[in-house]
């Protein structure tokens, strides 16, 4: 059987309709509960409540429909959605670790997702967050008790790749997980489950959403791992994604191949203009990291995330303010992955000690490359950094 293209999977048509009509677009069941014709039906459908429809905050029609889209596109047996993505990433360590547990976190993962884990140790379960510059590293820092490792490949921030498959070896060798937070390069450009990963989990806020208006967050892999994050980490933390939720979701992955493919090129063309600037110390992304980083990236990404970080030549911090406040169609604003480019110092004022640990410059800022004109950005970082910087 021909395997299905993401293209294909995301303009799928929803053909089978008990109604005189059937919706190009899936219908929004908008309700909190449902109906059951006999106290015999209820019952069953009440046994088995991760397949069945008993209330909205287990399953929901619109958001299976999500679901089994985003398995599709992920190549995984099973999928749970979200109200966010920190509700998915909760849910799945909370579920899979348990008291003398050890979970390692490598590299700088999304803040939250540490700041979570810490939260843990008052439950007897260890946490080791440790900056590695190659995947072999990570045997120095496994233990015995090591249950969970978890990244983000490229991660937050310094946006470095990891072995998958050799991540992936390691984890098994133990009898420990993996989870991959895989939102930066979207089901479009790399799957990890098809190289041993057992966990993917996307924010549905960013790519898939695509338009800056939902919060939602996806856990895709085997139908037992799923099922068993479904029961516990979805049901106990009430993490439920909305009925028009999912269905943003849905409309969003209807167009992810194709903002996902301009986007790759379009942040080549920034990143080309942005390399050779003497005013920019260093950009952190795969397209221009080193040849060990570029070989990873030829292996598992078939594209590019819009996501970058750069390092200005000067720390001085009244000018990376001026430079962003100079910025014209750079919006400032948190989240990424919708239509709009944005800008975000990472230095804030007050979190220096926050930064030293995680290895960031004063001069460390995100951008995010949107769907506008390639040129227009480019012009508007060279006169943005012109004012800031002084002309190079």
């Amino acid at each position: 059987m021909t395997t299905p293209k993401v293209e294909d999977i995301c303009t799928e048509v929803f053909k089978q309709s008990e109604k005189p009509y059937i919706p190009m677009s899936p219908e929004i069941v908008q309700t909190s509960s449902f109906y059951f014709e006999t106290y015999e039906e209820f019952m069953a459908f009440s046994e088995d409540e991760k397949n069945h429809y008993v209330y909205t905050r287990g399953s929901n029609p619109t958001t299976k429909k999500l679901e089994e889209m985003l398995a599709k596109l992920e190549s995984g047996e099973k999928c749970k959605v979200f109200g966010s993505g920190m509700g998915a990433i909760s849910a799945a360590i909370l579920t899979l670790a348990r008291k003398g547990d050890h979970i390692l976190m490598l590299n700088t993962v999304y803040g939250e997702a540490l700041s979570f884990a810490n939260y843990l140790t008052k439950f007897g379960i260890d946490v080791t967050n440790a900056n590695i510059s190659h995947t072999g590293d990570i045997q120095d820092y496994l233990q015995d008790n090591t249950k969970i490792i978890y990244f983000e490949s490229p991660s937050t921030q310094k946006f470095e790749l990891l072995d998958l498959e050799e991540v992936a070896k390691m984890a098994k060798s133990i009898g420990a997980y993996t989870v991959m937070d895989a939102t930066w390069a979207s089901p479009i450009f790399q799957h990890p489950l098809k190289h041993g990963i057992d966990v993917v989990i996307h924010s549905l806020s960013k790519y898939i959403g695509g338009h800056s208006d939902i919060t939602g967050g996806a856990v895709i892999g085997k139908e037992a791992i799923v099922d068993e994050i479904f029961e516990c980490g979805h049901q106990y933390l009430g993490s439920v994604s909305s009925p028009f939720n999912s269905w943003l979701s849905i409309r969003g992955l209807r167009t992810l191949p194709v903002r996902m493919h301009h986007l790759n090129q379009v942040v080549r063309q920034v990143l080309d203009a942005l390399k050779q600037d003497p005013r920019v110390d260093r950009i952190y992304h795969p397209y221009v990291a080193n040849e060990d980083q570029q070989a990873l990236a030829e292996k598992y990404l078939s594209g590019y995330g819009s996501l970058f970080s750069m390092e200005l030549a000067d720390e001085d911090f009244e000018r990376v303010k001026q430079f962003v406040n100079e910025l014209q169609h750079f919006s400032i604003g948190v989240s990424w992955g919708g239509f709009e480019s944005l800008v975000l110092p990472s230095f804030k004022g007050n979190n220096i000690a926050k930064l030293n640990y995680r290895g960031l410059k004063k001069s460390h800022v995100r951008m995010y490359v949107g769907l506008e004109n390639p040129e227009t950005l480019i012009e508007d970082l060279s006169q943005s950094l012109d004012k800031a910087y002084g002309k190079r």
